[in-house]
């Protein structure tokens, strides 16, 4: 069991179902029919009218093998179950004998039906009689509800336990009893018992029946207190569904918690983002804003130096231009009739050629200048007119 010990089970005796404190005995009703809160941390315990039980020898010590043979030998008598989460069987060493083990496996067949009116998880369930500490070789009888339950122990261990039916004769009931202990006996799973006790006030005529059938001293002794102290491990299907119901439920909480902290986290991230830009941008402004006159200043500046640019630079002055093409213009056979330098970036030039010869001759060298490679040119095909050639071109700065 895991953390701290629970504090009540919830137990069935002959009066119904109940709540037992297991520390102070103190008991609380159990309302049939009620949806009602568990009162703490509880062990659910099981009715042996709820169980099947199948004490057994088996040819291993692997626990592997045995829970796939006590599987085998659950089904072997019919108790199929609907398919489901839970754990519905299971079983407990009692004895070896050599290669061979001494099991008793439990069967939970069927739904609970306590079940349906708690609200709460129980720390663990088990079967009911495991709960109670079994006199030594004994026969043990105690009621549950409307149920006559005989228990066989071997030493201190349950071996196995079976429902009576009370509606015939209490000497039936004991003459049942009695046949299987003879086939327990026969099958060399349990030893001749030393004493048969009963868990209920001392009445004559039940003692006399058992000591007629089993031939061994009764004793008759108050019911027991429970211990919490038990290895087996069962979980009905209808929890197991509720805990994977609740365990989808929160997985899915959290999913859409982190979805939505991840949405936040984003818009967070945008909304820093934006603020920076923003504190950004109104530094620029403001450095824009101390600078306006710094920048108007250069600003004038850079014009004058423009405008002065023509002037002091010598490729881009207008007689050193004029200059640069009167040196490629052929010796003979060519007249330059207009030069114009304009906004000092568009060069124009009109010339008459005498062939087409030299026209073509001086589309190439200015195309090819060294002084004029800062200028972009389009010449169109030079023109025939009566016997000369017109030339004309236009150079646009690069820069």
């Amino acid at each position: 069991m895991k953390g701290s010990p629970p504090e009540w089970a919830l137990l069935i005796d002959e009066t119904g179902r109940y709540w037992q404190h297991l520390a102070t005995a103190e008991r609380q009703p159990f309302v049939a029919g009620a949806s009602q809160r568990l009162p703490g941390k509880a062990i659910f315990g099981i009715a042996t009218h709820d169980l099947i039980s199948c004490p057994q020898w088996v040819n291993s010590k692997d626990p592997e093998i045995i829970s796939q043979l006590v599987s085998v030998e659950i089904e072997s008598l019919g108790l199929h179950r609907n398919a489901g989460p839970g754990i519905t069987k299971d079983w407990t060493p009692l004895k070896s004998n050599g290669t061979r083990s001494l099991i008793q496996a439990v069967a939970v067949p069927w739904a609970l039906s306590e079940l349906d009116q708690l609200m709460g998880d129980f720390v663990s369930f088990c079967p009911q009689y495991s709960l109670f500490p079994p006199p030594p070789d004994s026969i043990v009888f105690w009621k549950e509800h409307r149920k006559l339950v005989v228990g066989y122990t071997h030493e201190n261990r349950w071996i196995h336990v079976q429902t009576l039916d009370l509606r015939e004769q209490v000497s039936h009931a004991v003459r049942e009893a009695n046949r299987t202990l003879l086939e327990l006996a026969a099958r060399n799973i349990l030893t001749p018992p030393s004493q048969v006790v009963v868990w209920a006030p001392s009445e004559g005529r039940i003692q006399q029946a058992l000591e007629k059938e089993f031939e061994l001293p009764v004793f008759f002794s108050p019911f027991p207190s429970p211990s919490p102290a038990t290895s087996w491990k069962f979980e009905p299907h209808q929890i197991s569904l509720s805990r994977k119901s609740r365990q989808s439920r929160r997985r899915l909480l959290w999913l859409s918690l982190a979805g939505a902290f991840t949405l936040v986290a984003l818009a967070a991230a945008a909304l820093l983002d934006l603020h920076h830009l923003k504190s950004v941008n109104r530094d620029l402004e403001s450095r824009i804003a101390e600078s306006g006159d710094d920048a108007t200043l250069i600003e004038s500046s850079i014009d004058r130096w423009q405008a002065l640019g023509p002037a002091l630079d010598p490729l881009r002055n207008p007689l050193e231009i004029l200059h640069q093409v009167t040196q490629l213009l052929p010796e003979k056979g060519f007249r330059l009739t207009s030069f114009e330098v304009q906004d000092f970036r568009t060069i124009l030039l009109r010339g008459e050629a005498s062939s087409m010869a030299s026209a073509l001759q001086l589309r190439g060298a200015l195309e090819r200048a060294p002084g004029l490679k800062d200028y972009v040119w389009e010449i169109p095909p030079p023109r025939s007119k009566e016997d000369l050639t017109e030339f004309f071109a236009t150079g646009t700065y690069r820069y």
